[in-house]
């Protein structure tokens, strides 16, 4: 790509001009010619124009001609000329890469000038030439070969989805399509550190990044992002510079991240912002000189991923789409100055496309959900979502208080025949007193006894193979003896992934079993070496507390029967998680909402382990839990967020409304 560098600088109050070309050209420095109270004047009436939604017109037209004139004159003029005759002959586009360092030279709109005896030749919007900002780097820069679709993690830093929606409305015909695979946006509670660099650090590592919200400076004047308030509601502000980091650090594949100011942002902010994170190693990022209205962002956001993406020309080009995204504001107002491009390489096309072969996302097999308005808002938005299940024990399920009640009776005769008569306590309180009477041996016995005597009522109950329908890939865990949610979700999603993790024996050097069964396959393999892990392609099962495995002939591991072995469970929840997937798994736990099935607050097991799951953390935003009729814990965990640290809390609803909404969502 034919390329023109011009460099900009400020010297004792005077603007300095000079250039150089791609062919080894270059112009020497000199004076702008145009004062600095002057540049600052047209900076204030350009933002005034956006604000007023006007376009640039009188002085301020005036002003933009006398700034093109005083570019392009002299040396400069020619070799602009020049470069731009032999860009027409090539058929190419001619990049224009301005080089600022001053941040009050930065926060002026360059590319608002405009060409003389014209009203709309603007260099923001012109059809012939790229106009980007530059940065020094000492990074090496190539283009990224696109074998598949463009990933897009969307980042939503305020608390109005709007935006978000807007985002994933206009994206939807491209992920129909393949083109694009929308990631699972970060927002709410997820959307603040600790828990963001988590999320970011759990992958899949995006192409481009897509950042809603607000920027702003620290004391010290360095450039900060407003991300989501704490639990307190009070500002939470992360420096640009250590949010450059860790996107360096955790995505190998990001080339572009796109800042989105809503309104109300700081004008200037994430033009700073973005020269940092450009510095920093990404290969461009999108910024905006002032904070534009929701419609505007709104429009350059389609107009610039539509030519990104789908464009029969400049496709992978994000020079030409921010040009294009430009000339559809222009004719309306001033917006179009507002979105900058700054590049780090010597070419703006980021992604060669030319070997892509799309393919359509996979048909999911879960019912599109039909929610009527009766249907409280938790559980119709948790639903809607990706989500996480966490299934226990403690519900109304015929099948699942049969076998308790058949395990409960074995141990109360066999308590009886040692002299102790026991009816009433839990039922692992029960199996502590028997094993201290008679040794772990006879309890695991006494235990297969009568799973396999019950072995007609070891299927998965309605509500779990109804729910298995509505389950997305990620992580869910399961608190059954019994394999029954791994056999649902087996069941009706054939063509994914499904791994297994459960407690190993105790004792033994392998702390952890992992089983998965491919796609298309009924067989189930124990795995030592792990493959990478991507949560929106592979379902993951927690088995925390053992029991069978779920192969054809289950074996019985390491279940949690007793008091004991649920205390010694929670030392050893730290070993269950392959230190390969910790991140990952545990990232999504905690960064996703979860939906929780027969958990009761009222036991201590439940409450510890959600402590862990959440690492002494709020639940994730979103959370439900769905009641048992029995259960009148509704005020404890929407109020008191079931004893779980923080000020969060949970939504609560009754199985037969989860259970009549699923039914009406089924085809």
């Amino acid at each position: 790509m034919l390329w023109i560098e011009i460099e900009i600088s400020s010297r004792q109050g005077t603007v300095w001009v000079a250039a150089r070309g791609s062919r080894g050209e270059r112009a020497r420095i000199r004076e702008l010619g145009i004062a600095s109270n002057v540049l600052t004047s047209f900076r204030i009436g350009v933002g005034n124009a956006i604000a007023r939604v006007q376009s640039l017109e009188g002085k301020l037209l005036a002003q933009a001609h006398a700034l093109h004139d005083a570019i392009f004159s002299h040396e400069l003029r020619d070799l602009y000329i020049r470069l731009s005759a032999a860009a027409t002959d090539q058929k190419q586009h001619l990049l224009v890469r301005l080089m600022i360092e001053d941040p009050a030279l930065q926060a002026l709109p360059w590319e608002a000038a405009c060409r003389p005896q014209t009203q709309r030749g603007f260099l923001a919007s012109a059809a012939d030439v790229i106009v980007t900002r530059g940065v020094h780097s000492t990074d090496p820069w190539q283009p990224r070969e696109l074998r598949r679709a463009l990933r897009i993690l969307p980042v939503l830093a305020i608390p109005d989805r709007s935006a978000l929606d807007g985002l994933e409305l206009l994206l939807r015909e491209h992920v129909e399509t393949g083109a694009v695979d929308l990631l699972p946006a970060i927002e709410g509670d997820a959307a603040r550190n600790p828990i963001l660099f988590e999320r970011l650090r759990e992958g899949p590592s995006p192409h481009v990044l897509h950042f809603l919200g607000h920027g702003g400076f620290d004391r010290q004047r360095t450039p900060v992002v407003r991300l989501a308030d704490d639990a307190n509601g009070e500002p939470s502000l992360l420096p640009i510079e250590v949010f450059a980091e860790e996107l360096r650090a955790n995505f190998d594949s990001m080339r572009l991240i796109y800042l989105q100011a809503c309104s109300g942002a700081r004008p200037g902010v994430f033009a700073s912002a973005a020269e940092l994170l450009v510095n920093s190693g990404v290969d461009a990022v999108v910024a905006h000189l002032w904070p534009v209205r929701s419609e505007i962002a709104r429009a350059a956001a389609q107009d610039f991923y539509r030519h990104l993406i789908g464009a029969r020309r400049g496709q992978g080009d994000v020079g030409v789409s921010v040009q294009a995204s430009r000339r559809t504001l222009v004719a309306e107002s001033a917006d179009a100055f507002s979105p900058v491009l700054y590049l780090r390489g010597p070419d703006s096309r980021l992604f060669d496309v030319e070997d892509r072969r799309l393919r359509p996302p996979r048909k999911s097999t879960r019912a599109p959900s039909t929610v009527s308005d009766d249907v409280p808002p938790a559980l119709a938005r948790l639903l809607n979502g990706p989500f996480s299940l966490i299934l226990g024990e403690s519900w109304d399920d015929d099948s699942v208080v049969e076998i308790n009640d058949r395990i409960r009776q074995a141990l109360a005769d066999a308590l009886g025949k040692l002299g102790e008569a026991d009816t009433g306590s839990p039922l692992h309180t029960m199996a502590q007193r028997y094993r201290l009477h008679a040794g772990r041996l006879k309890l695991t016995r006494l235990f297969q006894k009568v799973l396999y005597a019950a072995r007609e009522l070891q299927r998965s109950p309605a509500l779990v193979d109804t729910l298995a329908l509505h389950l997305r890939p990620g992580v869910h865990t399961t608190l059954l003896w019994l394999p029954l949610l791994e056999h649902a979700i087996a069941r009706h999603h054939p063509d994914y992934p499904l791994y297994v993790i459960q407690p190993g024996l105790p004792g033994h050097e392998d702390h952890r079993i992992v089983m998965v069964r491919e796609p298309g396959s009924d067989e189930w393999q124990e795995i030592d070496e792990l493959p990478e892990l991507r949560l929106d392609e592979a379902f993951v099962v927690l088995r925390l507390y053992g029991g069978y495995s779920p192969e054809e002939v289950p074996v019985l591991m390491s279940p949690q029967l007793t008091e004991d072995d649920h205390i010694q469970g929670l030392f050893q929840l730290r070993y269950i998680i392959p230190s390969e997937w910790e991140t990952t798994i545990m990232g999504r736990l905690r960064t996703h909402p979860v939906l929780c099935i027969g958990v009761s607050a009222l036991e201590w097991r439940h409450r510890m382990l959600l402590r862990w799951l959440f690492d002494q953390r709020p639940p994730p935003t979103g959370s439900l839990v769905v009641l048992a009729e029995s259960q009148l814990e509704d005020e404890i965990w929407h109020k008191r967020g079931a004893g779980i640290p923080g000020t969060s809390h949970f939504a609560a609803v009754h199985v037969s409304m989860l259970n009549e909404t699923l039914q009406r969502a089924l085809p």
